[in-house]
């Protein structure tokens, strides 16, 4: 009926103004990982840190990130890995003296690649997931990529139930989410509704690389 949909309207126009300006997706600084693959096959992929380059690139990322946003308010997600929250620490740095919120998110961790990692059977394996597929591979005793939309599917429905709640309060200008390369693929992949083949086109970013959405 003509009063249902203007009902709908206004409520679409109350939403929109009650989210975020922007929402960030960063990618952490350069870890140990990144520079000496077999690092994994004795430190927890949870527990890899970032290396002195990581960090530089936290810092210079944390000034670019303040630039965007100016003094808006600000909210970091962050998945709990060691990289990641170094790479956060290095990017508050520019946001001395501006309060800022800050909250561990679990469901932005890395892909789970099966505990510690053998270099020679992780290059195995990365060779069987390209003809197998990207999306649907699934390394033993870790996730597919089907694993990890499921639960960024479900992280995005709980951070636009946090938008729409009517809390005007708690939603910062600006929402960063501090996580992984592949989960920076995965969001976009659910944010702008992307297939299968669409995904497989995109490849990493680089370390401490922005995406503005």
């Amino acid at each position: 009926s003509p009063l249902l949909g203007w009902l709908d309207r206004r409520l679409a126009r109350w939403r929109r103004r009650n989210r975020p300006k922007r929402i960030i997706l960063v990618r952490h600084g350069e870890s140990i990982g990144n520079v000496n693959s077999s690092a994994y096959s004795s430190t927890p992929d949870s527990q890899i840190s970032l290396t002195e380059r990581g960090f530089e690139q936290g810092t210079a990322c944390g000034r670019e990130i303040r630039r965007l946003v100016g003094n808006g308010s600000v909210r970091f997600y962050y998945s709990p890995y060691l990289r990641v929250r170094q790479t956060l620490l290095a990017i508050l740095q520019a946001f001395e003296g501006q309060p800022v919120e800050i909250a561990s998110e679990p469901r932005l961790r890395e892909q789970d690649f099966g505990n510690f990692q053998d270099p020679l059977s992780m290059s195995r394996l990365r060779e069987d997931r390209m003809k197998f597929g990207r999306f649907f591979f699934r390394f033993p005793n870790g996730e597919a990529g089907t694993d990890v939309f499921d639960r960024v599917s479900d992280f995005i429905s709980t951070l636009f139930a946090h938008f729409d709640s009517g809390e005007r309060r708690r939603t910062a200008d600006n929402c960063v989410l501090m996580t992984h390369g592949l989960l920076m693929r995965i969001f976009s992949m659910c944010y702008f509704h992307w297939t299968v083949s669409e995904f497989e086109q995109v490849w990493n970013p680089s370390n401490c690389e922005i995406w503005v959405l």
